[in-house]
Formats: structure tokens, sequence, C-alpha cells
């Protein structure tokens, strides 16, 4: 059974995977699926209609707006606000009525891979993909979509090395670093194949 603190908001039609954790203050709204182990931290915000996977960590102070897909295994790091408009506007041009809060043309998807981490105070663009295993550094903003396994530090972010899957840095980019096919292999024992910014594992971790 999910372990939802008495202080927590969840809405109507919310499906929370088992062994999920809400804690204090925090609000899921209508319509949101989220998979098995995952933590909400206090004081997270989800809006509605957001999907996320199983073994998930959204720290305290997250906001997760609608159009976000969260796979499983993401580190979301306390204070990280998603958006998803890049032209918002509380109302129509004449001033006299609010916009509607309901996904429009405007609303644009994000969508965070398998595995990814997002360092703490950071702010997640629209229409864009952050790659499996990807690492964002504390207080980046995102612009642009980040390629699997690439580490993107920075305002706005921008890439710099390459991660394992373990987290461990395998590999830095020079300033005027040439495209060449690089092969890494990081202290866990994992390699990689690295050809500018894309990355490939050459030696996959089996899984069950």
């Amino acid at each position: 059974m999910p372990r939802i603190h008495p202080t927590a908001i969840i809405e109507s039609n919310v499906q929370l995977g088992e062994g999920a954790s809400v804690w204090d203050c925090a609000h899921i709204r209508h319509g949101t699926v989220m998979g098995e182990e995952c933590i909400v931290g206090g004081k997270s915000m989800i809006a509605y209609e957001v999907r996320i996977g199983n073994r998930v960590k959204i720290n305290s102070n997250v906001y997760i707006c609608n159009g976000v897909i969260i796979e499983d295994g993401v580190m979301i790091s306390a204070g990280t606000i998603f958006t998803n408009d890049r032209f918002p506007r509380a109302t129509t041009p004449d001033l006299k009525q609010l916009r509607s809060s309901e996904p429009d043309e405007h609303t644009l998807a994000t969508v965070v891979r398998e595995g990814a981490t997002i360092g703490a105070g950071c702010i997640i663009g629209c229409n864009l993909k952050i790659g499996r295993w990807a690492m964002i550094g504390m207080g980046s903003i995102v612009t642009k979509s980040i390629p699997d396994f690439c580490l993107a530090i920075g305002t706005p972010a921008r890439i710099v090395g390459v991660v394992c899957r373990c987290g461990e840095p395998v590999h830095r980019f020079g300033e005027h670093e040439a495209a060449a096919r690089v092969q890494a292999t990081c202290q866990c024992g994992l390699s990689y194949s690295i050809n500018g910014h894309t990355v490939v594992e050459t030696e996959s971790l089996v899984t069950a």
C-alpha cells in the first residue's frame, strides 16, 4: 500500500503504485499516474495527468506541470521547476477574461528518460527530452534536449561531459574537442563509446 502523510492532498482519480510514499503538504492533482516505490517529497506539487514511472525520487519543493512524462528510475532534486508553455499569458488580449489552465495548442510536452538525474534548483523548459541516464547540474536552466548519458550544466545548460549509469563522470569534453570517437570505461566497469554527444553503452548492464 502507498504511504500518504496526513497533510498531503491527493485528488480524485490519482493512481499510486505499490510502495509509493507521499510526504507532508505534497499535492498531487487529478488523473496523475505514478508507479511503484516512488517518493514525493514534502511540499512538492504534481499537476494533473502527469505520468511517472517506477522508483522515481521527487525531492521537496518540486513543481511538475501538466504535459510532463517521467520514466523509471529518475531523480528530481529539490526545488526543480518544470514548464509547459513558452509564451504564457494570464488573460485574453483584452484583459477581460482569464485564460484557461486546461491544455491547449500552447501546451508542450517534456520527457525525462529512464535513469536521468536533475540537480537541485533546476528550471526545465518545454518541448524537449532529457535523455537516458543524463545528468543536469544544480541550478541549470535547460532550454534544449540533452542526449543520453550526457552531463549538462549552466544557464542555459550546455553539455560538458559524459556520465555513467552509476553517476560517475567518465569523460569531459574539451572546449575545442573534435568529434573523434572515444572509448571510456567507468571505475564501476561499464564502458561507453563516445562520438561527439552520441554515447552508446559498449557493455550494457544486464538486468532481470
